[in-house]
């Protein structure tokens, strides 16, 4: 099966040992992967184990390396629209992927004086009014906790904008913005994001400028760094649970990673942020070992300097019980710091699905869920 696709390099050293395996596929393309992993047409191969198998079928990998594509597509999608009206807080209905962007939007307006919350529920804040703004997001459209938030949405005569791809939402919102279909909604995190910060400038609630904007496009387009750095940080967790940490206004990140690890590796991982983790959880480390958990610290220049000590100290704490990987962020501007944390991790859990052998895209246990709650 390996050699309907192509034909497998040794390269050894003067003792006869392998220092290098490449995949030579034809027209003299070399195609590697990684140090132990190599694919190509949809196929996996391991040296280490021997073994080839069909992987990413979907290819998913295609969304990945497009994602700064994908981000500069989403800066148009509301072009020309606005909000009208006095808006006194903004509140982001959304499940899943589908609500992430609203995770990094209210990290985003922090400092901005507009409260910003993200309901994954059934129901509004009961403040919710007739100056709120509610972005209900559902990338199928059809998510019935969205469906119920929006609905009581529009008995508080709310403004609502919905953000999705079609399906029901589509059809009973006034103010829709239409995004791409084919996507897996934690594919989408671009066209999930971008519209809503751009209503939102262009409605003059917020200030979005050329400059973050170039610099985080510009730092994305580094894709094989990403992928190289999103490799490493996976044959450092093979085997071992995640447990992710950051800063309170780099959440997002951490819970984007940690979901990416479950959905896109099959593999259990958990998240928690400081200095909160510093009253509770750093005292579980007593009874964890390193063969069994890895910890993951997300850095950023800009974070209070006693969250940089306290950083620093755990470090050294924990690794006398469990290796410590520290990811930093990049660039100046926030968009730049914040997307370039969550796309290593994005790298980093589709590595991680090939070392688990197991397909990045697919989420059957969801899909069952939402089956047995339609018969119900």
């Amino acid at each position: 099966m390996n050699g309907q696709f192509c034909k497998v390099l040794h390269k050894e050293d003067e003792n006869g040992g392998l220092i290098m395996k490449q995949i030579i596929v034809p027209k003299g393309n070399n195609y590697r992967i990684t140090h132990l992993l190599y694919r190509k047409e949809n196929f996996l191969y391991h040296y280490q184990h021997r073994y080839t198998m069909p992987f990413d079928t979907e290819n998913y990998m295609s969304f990945l390396e497009d994602f700064p594509n994908q981000c500069k597509k989403a800066l148009e999608l509301a072009r020309g629209l606005i909000i009208k009206g006095k808006i006194s807080n903004i509140i982001v209905c959304g499940m899943g992927g589908s609500a992430i962007g609203g995770d990094i939007l209210r990290a985003y307006l922090t400092d901005s004086g507009i409260p910003v919350i993200v309901c994954r529920d059934y129901t509004l804040p009961s403040y919710t009014n007739e100056q709120s703004l509610v972005f209900a997001i559902s990338y199928s459209g059809n998510t019935e906790e969205v469906l119920s938030a929006n609905k009581e949405a529009v008995e508080k005569k709310a403004v609502i904008w919905a953000i999705t791809s079609g399906g029901k939402l589509s059809e009973i919102c006034r103010n829709v913005i239409k995004l791409p279909v084919g996507f897996q909604p934690r594919a989408a995190v671009g066209y999930l994001f971008f519209p809503m910060a751009c209503l939102l400038f262009n409605s003059r609630i917020i200030d979005l400028t050329n400059s973050e904007l170039n610099e985080m496009l510009s730092i994305l387009r580094n894709v094989e760094e990403y992928k190289d750095k999103g490799n490493q940080l996976a044959m450092r967790i093979k085997n071992k649970v995640p447990v992710i940490y950051s800063s309170s206004i780099f959440e997002p990140a951490a819970y984007r990673m940690k979901c990416e690890f479950n959905e896109n590796s099959k593999h259990p991982a958990f998240h928690h942020v400081f200095p909160e983790m510093n009253h509770n959880e750093i005292v579980g480390y007593r009874n964890m070992d390193r063969n069994r958990f890895v910890a993951i610290f997300i850095r950023d220049e800009h974070d209070h300097e006693r969250i940089k000590k306290r950083m620093d100290i755990l470090k050294e704490i924990i690794e006398e019980k469990v290796d410590v990987v520290e990811i930093k962020t990049l660039g100046r501007h926030f968009l730049s710091r914040m997307f370039s944390a969550i796309y290593y991790g994005d790298f980093a859990s589709y590595y991680l699905a090939a070392y688990n052998r197991v397909e990045p895209a697919p989420v059957e246990i969801i899909e069952r869920l939402k089956l047995s709650l339609a018969d119900k």
